[in-house]
């Protein structure tokens, strides 16, 4: 027979909702580990990690606001030159 306990995998959001209670000073981890039922292990790692961590979310939204300013750019340049193309278009009809 297989006495194996099952392995328990928890979510992004379940951990970072968990740290953030830890962090926000709410609850000890203590309170936090007995309520979710965890190892005494993870709620530590989990906060390590977050702050280790944290400043990439910065990084992220700093590269998509970039990227959301060069498609913008991007788009405004294929709108100029639909419009030149279609000038073009026109000009050539007439001749």
């Amino acid at each position: 027979m297989n006495n194996q306990k099952k392995k328990r995998s928890f979510t992004a959001r379940f951990k970072t909702q968990l740290v953030l209670e830890y962090l926000s000073g709410r609850k000890s981890q203590a309170e936090i580990r007995r309520e979710n039922l965890i190892g005494s292990n993870f709620l530590s790692k989990w906060v390590n990690q977050f702050q280790e961590k944290a400043h990439l979310i910065f990084e992220a939204l700093s590269k998509q606001d970039r990227s959301g300013q060069r498609i913008e750019k991007l788009e405004q340049i294929i709108g100029q030159q639909a419009i030149e193309i279609d000038f073009l278009k026109r000009g050539l009809r007439r001749y």
